[in-house]
């Protein structure tokens, strides 16, 4: 019979037959594969309660976390607010201090007679006289460390004020960052544009040592002219 059918029949149905077959193999290993991989998992089971997927057959169902107690959170919430609230009730209130006892229209001090000293822990700033260099005000100043514990200095940190209280810009020359203890008279300049003084006529001067301020030294009503 297979005689009788054409050479081109054949070969189609030995084709057919043969991808057929390796069609079922492939099937039949896919299906114990992938049941293999899948053994052991089970459908999970939503929890009306905890909102989340939960496997009934998991022996570590039982290890989930407890569900908190709505009334226990609600009364550590209140003990804790009591205790904050008496907390703040024991602290001392420091009030505000006034400025009503000086107010902005009062007239500025006369200025002092030069050289202004200022003194702190054994540490000396004189302001010894005041001039003019080029466009700037320029305060002749000196530092001088008497005490037994070296001083430093950061000079952007040097305040200098108008007699209407705003801040100037200033720069500083020769002026030292560190006065080790017993240090000898050290001589340098401030100054100040003259641009920034306008009607000014007095200033205030203020300078801390670096980092924590133990030293700080304070000269007022510094004459301009």
């Amino acid at each position: 019979m297979l005689r009788a059918l054409h050479p081109g029949v054949l070969t189609s149905l030995v084709l057919i037959s043969t991808t057929t077959a390796i069609t079922l193999i492939t099937a039949l290993m896919g299906y114990h594969l992938g049941r293999d991989s899948l053994r052991g998992v089970s459908q999970p089971v939503m929890n009306p309660i905890l909102g989340s997927a939960v496997n009934a057959d998991s022996p570590a169902q039982g290890e989930r976390s407890p569900i908190l107690d709505e009334a226990e959170i609600i009364a550590q919430t209140k003990a804790r607010i009591a205790e904050m609230t008496q907390g703040s009730g024991e602290r001392e209130i420091v009030p505000a201090p006034t400025t009503a006892s000086e107010p902005q229209t009062a007239e500025p001090a006369a200025p002092q007679t030069l050289p202004i000293v200022a003194e702190d822990k054994g540490v000396r700033l004189e302001i010894s006289h005041v001039d003019t260099i080029g466009q700037d005000l320029a305060l002749h100043v000196s530092l001088k460390n008497d005490s037994s514990q070296g001083v430093q200095f950061i000079y952007t940190f040097l305040e200098i004020k108008n007699d209407k209280g705003s801040l100037l810009s200033a720069l500083t020359e020769g002026l030292p960052t560190e006065l080790p203890p017993g240090s000898d008279l050290v001589k340098g300049t401030i100054l100040i544009p003259k641009s920034l003084l306008g009607d000014t006529k007095t200033l205030t001067l203020r300078l801390a040592s670096y980092p924590n301020q133990d030293v700080q030294l304070q000269a007022a009503n510094i004459p301009v002219e």
